[in-house]
């Protein structure tokens, strides 16, 4: 009798970048730095769970949330309608145990900022025009729902608004809040080649984004040419940038999706689903959000290999001593003149210091007016441009991309804030021959973050009421155009028509004179808000950041002495202790050479998968 043995599985194969993040660690913990690697672990794993975003964009009429409904395979669940129906953005997101299907939720300015409402309520809290939205006492900033996982079930889809259903600040907020791990997806249909509008916004968002997918619309209405509008719109995106030319085409039909979805029958819905394009599209974005989705290990590989240097560069030193390259005195001479060289740099830059922050401190803050008048010259001619006033929808409209818009500027003011402040940093610690210490940029960035948190939103501004000179100026010229065309009873019947059009024309005045207040308030706020930003990161470095750097100096020249006398013990050592030594020392620094050689190896190799580079 014979037994069969079953065939074992072959075992699966560790990640390879994980693989490196594991001896980085292993590496860190060995030469005491445990504490810092968990800090860039624990980077990784807040970054984990959180679903990557396809944010949707796209002209008026160009069947972007049919394509949303299509692609959640749930017919009408996104609004469709040929005017632009919301005012903030919806996220359709996977349904998970904290957060079950069918759940809808609110996200607030102010505590608490995430506030759950019954779905039924979701659509009159964000339509433009709806009672509930506009006399709100607090305007939500965004809206999300829990749905049944669609033909992209790791992400979640971003409707956005916008006049036109087009704008920047929407789809630049939607980005910013989903943490660098996003898809724009421009949706333009195949009645026509892409317009100059839609091309110029993926011109500027390529800039920042490096996913992004183009969707052809509405094949199912223009089947005989949609594959030739597909290939025109290739040659105008390569012709207006070169690196648009690789972004990937898709043509799809949303309504021929939405009709799947709702089709009983197996054989018709797979036809469908095939003649629909959804399943090719889906599949195209499948590979851009996986490769979003690798950023934080890119970074934390990164962050592990820097982590890693300097004890290895220490160890190096003390190896290249006990194999007897630096017998002669000038090495010694060199680290002892390092060592005073730090003392003396202590003295100068304690002088310096209050010099070179003030300068940036001036930079800055010049640079925070430009922006704040920038950008109210921007929206004041927007609304000054409505010549016959705006309505109440209209009005509501631009205020809510305005408050994007606001959001937009200033997260890329406190990044740049940011920047120079830790380029500050850099500059006074490299002229001690030290870099600054992580705490330090991350305090930094808390302080630039807690006073964008404190921002105040815009108000929702009650139009001012009717200008009572208007009204009369209407009474008058009723009154004489009445009387000319209906003599004894036309004064009244003038009055009455022309006092009404007069109140319409004035509270449309009053509603753009309403805007461009707010504007006015926009502006002044978002200044406040980044020289409070700048006051509070300048302090960190003025005081926090002065003492630290007092301290590491002083260290910095204790540990140079201490290098040293390393090495003029290493120099003194016997043959026999010599040896001895190196034997433990070439097992540490092979350490870590491999681990800093292996993260510095998968690193390059995420980051030529996100940008198409061959390796």
């Amino acid at each position: 009798m014979t037994t069969t043995v079953p065939a074992q599985r072959p075992a699966k194969q560790a990640n390879p970048a994980t693989v490196a993040f594991r001896g980085v660690g292993q590496a860190a913990k060995a030469h005491g730095l445990g504490r810092e690697f968990s800090a860039i672990a624990r980077m990784v794993k807040n970054a984990q769970g959180v679903a990557p975003s396809v944010v949707v964009v796209g002209e008026m009429n160009r069947g972007k949330s049919t394509l949303i409904n299509a692609l959640l395979a749930a017919p009408g669940l996104a609004p469709t309608a040929p005017i632009e129906t919301t005012a903030l953005a919806v996220n359709y997101t996977p349904a998970t145990k904290e957060f079950p299907q069918g759940t809808a939720e609110l996200e607030f300015a102010s505590e608490p900022t995430r506030r759950r409402v019954p779905a039924q309520q979701l659509p009159g809290w964000v339509q433009v025009d709806s009672p509930i939205f506009m006399n709100a006492e607090e305007q939500p900033l965004q809206a999300s729902l829990a749905v049944r996982p669609g033909y992209v079930p790791t992400a979640t889809l971003v409707d956005t608004p916008g006049s036109g259903g087009l704008s920047e600040a929407y789809a630049m907020r939607a980005i910013a809040r989903s943490h660098d791990a996003s898809v724009l997806l421009l949706v333009t249909d195949a009645s026509g080649r892409i317009t100059a509008p839609a091309l110029e916004f993926l011109v500027r968002c390529s800039a920042t984004i490096d996913q992004l997918v183009l969707a052809v619309t509405k094949i199912d209405l223009y089947r005989g040419n949609w594959q030739a509008v597909l290939e025109e719109n290739r040659q105008i995106l390569a012709q207006r940038e070169p690196r648009l030319g690789s972004i990937p085409i898709v043509g799809v039909s949303g309504a021929w999706g939405e009709r799947a979805a709702a089709e009983p029958d197996e054989q018709r819905r797979g036809r469908l689903l095939e003649m629909s394009g959804i399943p090719q599209l889906a599949a195209t974005l499948r590979d851009p959000l996986r490769m979003a989705g690798q950023l934080p290990t890119l970074n934390a590989l990164r962050r592990g290999a820097d982590l890693l240097r300097e004890p290895l560069i220490a160890l190096e030193t003390e190896r290249e001593a006990l194999g007897g390259v630096v017998e002669d005195q000038s090495s010694m001479t060199a680290v002892k003149e390092h060592r005073d060289q730090l003392l003396r740099k202590f003295e100068d830059a304690k002088y310096d210091w209050g010099a070179n922050v003030d300068r940036v401190r001036v930079d800055l803050t010049s640079a925070n007016s430009r922006l704040a008048r920038d950008f109210g010259t921007h929206w004041k001619e927007l609304a000054q441009s409505k010549g016959t006033g705006m309505s109440a929808r209209q009005s509501q409209a631009m205020t809510n991309e305005m408050a994007a818009d606001v959001e937009v500027q200033i997260g890329r003011a406190m990044q740049g804030i940011v920047h120079r402040s830790t380029m500050l940093l850099h500059e006074l610690y490299s002229a001690a021959g030290m870099d600054p210490q992580r705490s330090l940029l991350g305090e930094v960035e808390r302080r630039a973050h807690e006073a964008g948190r404190n921002k105040r939103e815009l108000g929702d501004r009650k139009a001012a009421s009717s200008d009572p000179r208007m009204l009369m100026s209407g009474f008058l010229m009723g009154s004489g155009i009445g009387s000319m065309i209906f003599p004894g009873i036309g004064t009244a019947i003038g009055a009455g028509v022309m006092g009404s059009l007069s109140f319409v024309l004035a509270r449309r005045q009053a509603k753009r004179q309403s805007v461009i207040q707010v504007v006015a308030d926009a502006s002044t706020e978002m200044r406040e808000v980044l020289d409070r930003a700048v006051r509070g990161v300048l302090g960190v470095i003025t005081t926090d950041a002065k003492k630290v750097f007092d301290r590491d100096l002083r260290e910095s020249a204790n540990a140079a002495k201490s290098e040293l006398q390393r090495l003029e013990s290493a120099r003194r050592a016997s043959e026999a202790e010599r040896r001895e030594r190196i034997g433990k020392l070439d097992p540490q620094i092979k350490q870590l050479r491999d681990a800093i050689a292996l993260a510095e190896q998968e690193a390059r190799a995420i980051e030529q998968k996100r940008t198409g580079e061959k390796p």
